[in-house]
């Protein structure tokens, strides 16, 4: 009798795991559920949904539903760890790496298959990594391993059919060959837009792949329109968790376009979405109402999460064109703007100014103190002086491009900026609010050249961060950035960063970068920006890695 009730509860289970049901509910082991959606707004539209084609964090936090790379951030978050590999084995030279992949790995049933599926193989491992190494357009992370891995670069050059540093060893077995033992090799294969992808999707697509993505995720494409994304459940999925249950709880996940943050608020307000990421200071207030209000049930019942993110805010000069191309110009930009004023004044406290530079306390890291941009406007005022500029006289019109809506805490601080500049300086700065896909048109096209721009790491390192001034990532990957350091010493520094095993002696070389890039007044950082998240209290089990990335394979609905 026994046997036969618990082979009941067992078929019960395994039908409540297969079932995609989106407003019914089932129980599973540990008082959790199946079914259900997530619902959140993204204020930027995601046009293309594949890993190595994607730099922004909106299409990420898709992406890595759909797709997967063969290590994750760990829960500590200050180093990575295997996630489709199962076991690798790293050589005494830290030269060569042989990696063993999980088993029972599959990709989404898909037209590419004929509406079937296949297993996960090191062949596929290997096409990914040769693809994020050439020089397709669909490739926008060429940095990552391009002159890493033997053979890469003369790949990348169209000097070589294959890279000889990648070789599939059997079916689930392969190795890569680094040209020198890169000391975060692992955290780069952790990178999102590492993601695994089969190459007959690349073959039936082509460079329309952005729009049929194919991944081994817990979730899957079902819609994408001009009014948001879709994703459905993926049936098939490999992970199971503590309890056994097959992973993932959710039956839908739901991304909506909004126009601003105050439409994001009022929708988690009136129940239409479940959380709201990066929360205004100034918006806090609104949000949790008063205390009669709750005592009536007029709010909606919510969590707080908060946490350290490496996300910098700074404004980006076009140091190739003018009036930024003379240093004497950038260092009075920096001199002249009182950026505690902006983070205690205009953003209330929400934020960090970056008086030590760009790199943020990430995986330990501590900035040299000794080394701070001072607010000083005597000064910027006798550099611009010195570039020819007394006083803005004869400065030509600048325009300050911002990604952002009116009224948000972007647009308020950006207006102040603008206004000191305008007061220290005598210069006058328009600034024109648009989409982040409009802004990047602009750089590209070089109509910006003064914008608002911010990082948040690929990996959990501050590597990450300084990375984007590398001349030779620049070089390698045009699209990677719009800005280098062109200082040698900066160039010969990063690189011994990259080789360093002594963690104390790496961190040494990521100072005397940061120095470099604010000595040659690259960027103006204005802050450090931590994650502040709000969601339903009905979401459970929900978290947000350091990089601001959301893992939903855990998470499920229980109503209160």
């Amino acid at each position: 009798m026994k046997i036969r009730v618990y082979f009941f509860i067992f078929i019960f289970l395994y039908a409540s795991c297969s079932e995609n049901s989106i407003s019914k509910q089932r129980p599973a082991i540990g008082d959790k559920f199946y079914g259900g959606s997530f619902r959140f707004m993204s204020l930027e539209k995601v046009t293309a949904l594949f890993p190595i084609s994607s730099s922004d964090i909106y299409s990420q936090r898709i992406n890595t539903q759909i797709f997967e790379s063969l290590f994750k951030e760990s829960t500590n978050n200050q180093s990575v760890e295997p996630f489709l590999i199962e076991s690798y084995v790293k050589s005494s030279d830290g030269l060569l790496f042989t990696f063993n992949l999980k088993k029972g790995i599959y990709f989404h049933e898909a037209p590419c298959f004929k509406n079937k599926t296949r297993e996960l193989t090191a062949q596929d491992v290997a096409f990914v990594l040769q693809f994020a190494c050439s020089k397709t357009e669909l490739n926008h992370l060429s940095h990552l391993l391009v002159s890493k891995i033997v053979g890469s670069a003369e790949y990348y050059n169209k000097k070589s059919k294959t890279i000889t540093g990648i070789r599939v060893i059997d079916s689930h077995k392969f190795s890569i060959t680094l040209t020198q033992p890169f000391v975060n090799f692992e955290k780069i294969l952790s990178h999102s837009g590492l993601g695994i992808f089969p190459e007959e999707a690349l073959t039936k697509y082509g460079n329309s792949i952005t729009k049929h993505p194919v991944g081994t995720g817990p979730f899957l494409l079902e819609k994408m329109n001009d009014n948001g994304i879709t994703l459905k459940r993926n049936d098939k999925y490999w992970r199971k968790d503590k309890f056994g249950n097959i992973l993932p709880f959710l039956a839908q996940i739901e991304m909506k376009y909004g126009k601003d943050k105050n439409s994001e608020l009022q929708a988690f307000q009136k129940n239409e979405i479940d959380i709201i990421l990066n929360v205004p200071t100034e918006n806090v207030t609104n949000l949790f109402g008063s205390l009669n209000e709750a005592q009536k049930g007029k709010n909606q019942k919510h969590r707080i999460y908060s946490r350290k993110s490496s996300r910098i805010n700074y404004l980006a000069f076009s140091t190739k064109q003018k009036p930024f191309n003379d240093l004497l110009v950038r260092q009075a930009f920096l001199n002249a703007v009182d950026i505690t004023k902006v983070t205690d004044e205009i953003l209330m406290g929400d934020g960090i100014p970056a008086r030590f530079g760009i790199i943020s306390e990430i995986n330990g890291f501590i900035a040299d103190t000794n080394f701070i941009t001072e607010y000083n406007p005597d000064k910027a005022k006798n550099l611009l002086t010195q570039a020819g500029y007394p006083m803005g006289k004869g400065f030509p019109p600048i325009t300050l491009w911002v990604n952002t809506m009116l009224g948000t805490s972007t647009n308020l601080w950006t207006k102040n900026i603008t206004e000191q500049l305008k007061n220290n300086l005598g210069v006058d700065i328009k600034i024109k609010l648009c989409s982040f896909r409009e802004k990047q048109d602009a750089i590209k096209k070089g109509e910006a050249v003064f914008w608002k721009s911010g990082w948040i790491s690929d990996y959990p390192d501050p590597e990450s961060i300084v990375s984007n001034f590398y001349q030779k990532y620049s070089y390698i990957n045009p699209s990677w950035g719009n800005i280098t350091c062109l200082n040698k010493d900066f160039n010969t520094v990063f690189a011994k960063s990259l080789v360093e095993k002594n963690k104390e002696k790496r961190y040494k070389y990521l100072n005397l970068c940061n120095q470099f890039i604010m000595n040659e007044a690259i960027i103006m950082p204005v802050y450090f920006e931590d994650l502040f998240v709000i969601y339903n209290l009905k979401i459970r089990d929900f978290t947000v890695s350091s990089i601001e990335s959301m893992d939903l394979s855990s998470v499920y609905l229980k109503e209160i």
